[in-house]
């Protein structure tokens, strides 16, 4: 807010400065003066050839609107008292909208005596409201400093930087502990530090009121008799969940609602962390359903991520961006198992697919997602990472062994507010044909059965379209 002292918090190499400079230059873009006055840590030299190497810094915004300042040397000649006015002299001087003091925190390493540190920092809070500037004091201070620190008695606003390392990777966050007069968005926020500066990326979160759309258009699959068995296909604007182990046929079978709603010109957003665009093409050419031809038209859009480059508060954004400019009307996430590794904390994770699937189902999208697990054969397993009750629908898909061969088979566990086949049947794979075979007539396929009781499970007839 404006006229406002803020905090910016943070241990050493959290990109504390970096955040103070590039608001300056952002402010100084729209026409207001910023002041920035180092203290005893980094003289002014230091930080400007530091500077350069930022996209944000101007050099013709340098000495006119960024204005650089010393407060060290004062502050050595005379103590407190001749800082203070170097302050005022060169607040009065400049008139500036933005003011940085960098470090504030050696500050109170300087002035030892808590009593006279305390006094400076209330004479400090008074100019400040005096001059009506709004101000960044920032400083090399833990999160415990921010809460005991008697300098944060003046804080209108504490923002905190802090890092952690994960599998050899650094990750930033950015966290709003106070910021007075302003409904703040809490909670840990991912940023990244390149040549541009810092760019935020705010955790996702699901809202917490509101209906979601609910059309009756129905999506269907281009697997030949799936939709007989999903009473017509899945509801637009839902949220499906293919669950099977691996090898399963989980990429074809999400792949098959891509293509058809492609296909009639509803854009989809096919992510996948397994497999890259040209692999899925190749291992789906046999099927006929021309990915290739679809990319081309602008429908399906397959946006490969590699699983150890995957840092879900930036994928996020990145999801939620590519699926506007895409217009989508579909996004299949394939698999959400890949996320399981790259967010060890379970609240955190589910939290994320909570919001992924509430933001495209209030949009009107429609929300495929796989998931793998561990068993092949053992008892029905539909989510390791235990995000089942997001899904609105549930198809998992088995391994059945006839006579020594491994047949696939699918079933549907639930779909919200639809009749569905109650029967699990044969998912024939068979290129070019890929379809719906017969039930199983063998109960309790969803749980091991000795070999033989599993080898008169199908029979050996001519696939029969589901009904």
């Amino acid at each position: 807010p404006r006229y406002s002292t803020v905090f910016i918090a943070g241990l050493p190499g959290t990109g504390k400065t970096i955040l103070s400079q590039q608001a300056l230059f952002a402010n100084a873009r729209q026409g207001r003066t910023g002041l920035y006055l180092s203290t005893i840590s980094e003289p002014p030299i230091k930080v400007l050839r530091f500077l350069q190497g930022f996209t944000f810094f101007d050099p013709e915004l340098f000495g006119s609107r960024v204005i650089y300042g010393d407060l060290g040397g004062p502050l050595r000649a005379g103590g407190p008292a001749e800082m203070s006015k170097a302050l005022e002299t060169m607040v009065r001087q400049h008139h500036p909208e933005l003011l940085v003091i960098d470090s504030f925190k050696a500050l109170r390493d300087t002035i030892r005596d808590p009593l006279q540190f305390r006094e400076f920092t209330n004479d400090i809070a008074v100019g400040l409201a005096a001059w009506e500037v709004t101000a960044l004091l920032v400083g090399e201070y833990s999160e415990a400093d921010a809460h005991e620190g008697p300098e944060f008695a003046i804080a209108d606003g504490i923002i905190y930087l802090y890092g952690t390392e994960e599998a050899e990777k650094q990750k930033r966050f950015l966290r709003i502990i106070k910021m007075r007069g302003s409904g703040f968005y809490a909670g840990e926020h991912f940023f990244d530090i390149t040549s541009d500066g810092i760019t935020l990326f705010p955790r996702l979160a699901p809202q917490v009121a509101g209906e979601y759309a609910a059309p009756s258009r129905r999506i269907g699959s281009a697997i030949e008799g799936f939709d007989a068995m999903l009473g017509g296909g899945v509801y637009e604007a839902t949220s499906t969940l293919i669950s099977g182990g691996t090898g399963s046929g989980k990429t074809l079978l999400a792949m098959s609602f891509a293509v058809e709603s492609a296909r009639q010109g509803r854009p989809v957003l096919y992510v996948t962390f397994e497999e890259s665009a040209e692999q899925i093409a190749r291992n789906t050419d046999d099927f006929g359903w021309d990915l290739a031809g679809l990319r081309r038209r602008g429908t399906l859009d397959i946006f490969h991520v590699s699983p150890s480059e995957l840092n879900i508060d930036r994928h996020a954004h990145e999801l939620l961006d590519r699926s506007k400019q895409l217009g989508a009307r579909m996004v299949i996430i394939d698999s959400i198992t890949a996320f399981q590794a790259a967010v060890p904390n379970p609240a955190k994770y589910q939290s994320y697919m909570w919001a992924i699937n509430d933001h495209f189902k209030r949009d009107g999208v429609t929300v495929l997602e796989t998931t793998e697990v561990a068993s092949a054969f053992g008892p029905l397993q539909i989510s390791a990472e235990r995000v089942s009750f997001l899904a609105d629908n549930i198809i998992f898909l088995r391994y059945v062994e006839v006579d020594g061969e491994i047949r696939h088979a699918v079933g549907i566990l639930k779909m919200r507010g639809s009749e569905h086949e109650r029967r699990l049947r044969e998912l024939i794979i068979d290129p070019p044909r890929i379809a719906i075979g017969r039930p199983l007539r063998q109960p309790g396929l969803a749980t091991p059965a000795p070999p033989e009781a599993l080898g008169q499970a199908i029979e050996r007839q001519e696939p029969e379209p589901a009904g």
